[in-house]
């Protein structure tokens, strides 16, 4: 297993540069295609013609969209052209979260940006680093949306409770584990409860890597409550100077509702070094 197609999702924010850094350094190491999207959030006439001059509000909002999407065309090509690797260039006149997922299927790992309410550039659409990982079915790595990775993926950090999703993660993330110098399956345990009999154990998971390559080692963590479980997994995460965290995802979309386990949401809201996630 390898990784033939990595997809950069990116943005109209400058933390954009980054990830996209961070993709073509992964597309080298792994002799895959990078291919780029844009996307970013879209004027929409049904509101905008409700506003006083709303025509013309609308259409310096469209001047500005088509600004930034050349503008970060013109970044992607400009930062890719040297590289060994095949590439290729999207955007689309279509809602960026239906996008999304649509062309996530074209694609072996996906790359995106951690939501960032902070940086209206930055915003793609509501909760849309969570809906790309839920429904995209491809594994999905997040960057935070601050801090600076000279590396990603030399020492990992396995978030392991031994169900599907955890499974599934490391099988996901396997030509990144691969590559690892370092290795840590972690499991998280609550004093006084007895483990789910249908969960596999760590070894298990250490034994299925062995068969594949993979050394690795393997840590418990004691937490005080089941909530505490993602906040100790990113403390465990620095104390290994690890540069990327693999974890299952737990949760579901509901109509326009995103419905997130609680790990998998601290996870995503907290992370200090990039997550794969895998759904």
């Amino acid at each position: 297993m390898s990784f033939a197609t990595i997809l950069v999702i990116l943005d109209a924010s400058r933390r954009s540069y980054h990830r996209l850094d961070i993709a073509a350094r992964l597309a080298v190491q792994h002799n895959a295609k990078l291919i780029g999207m844009f996307a970013c959030r879209r004027p929409e006439p049904t509101w905008a013609y409700r506003l006083a001059d709303g025509a013309r509000y609308l259409e310096v909002l469209q001047a500005q969209y088509e600004q930034d999407r050349e503008v970060v065309r013109h970044g992607f090509e400009g930062a890719t052209e040297e590289l060994p690797i095949t590439t290729e260039w999207n955007a689309f006149d279509e809602p960026p979260l239906r996008i999304g997922q649509r062309e996530a299927r074209l694609a072996d790992l996906i790359v995106v940006g951690q939501d960032d309410p902070a940086n209206p550039a930055a915003f793609v659409a509501e909760n849309f680093a969570e809906s790309i990982v839920l429904a995209s079915g491809r594994p999905v790595l997040t960057i935070p949306s601050v801090g600076w990775f000279e590396t990603v993926a030399s020492r990992i950090l396995v978030a392991w409770d031994g169900g599907r999703e955890a499974a599934r993660a490391i099988r996901d993330a396997l030509p990144l584990l691969r590559k690892a110098r370092a290795v840590t399956i972690t499991t998280c345990t609550l004093a006084g409860k007895v483990g789910d009999p249908w969960s596999a154990p760590a070894q298990y998971a250490a034994t299925w890597l062995a068969a594949h390559g993979v050394s690795a080692a393997l840590r418990n963590l004691p937490v005080a409550a089941s909530g505490d479980a993602g906040e100790r997994l990113l403390s465990e995460a620095s104390n290994l100077e690890a540069d990327l965290v693999v974890a299952g995802a737990y949760g579901h979309t509901r109509l326009r509702e995103v419905v997130l386990g609680g790990t998998t949401r601290t996870l995503l809201e907290g992370m200090t070094v990039p997550v794969l996630f895998s759904h």
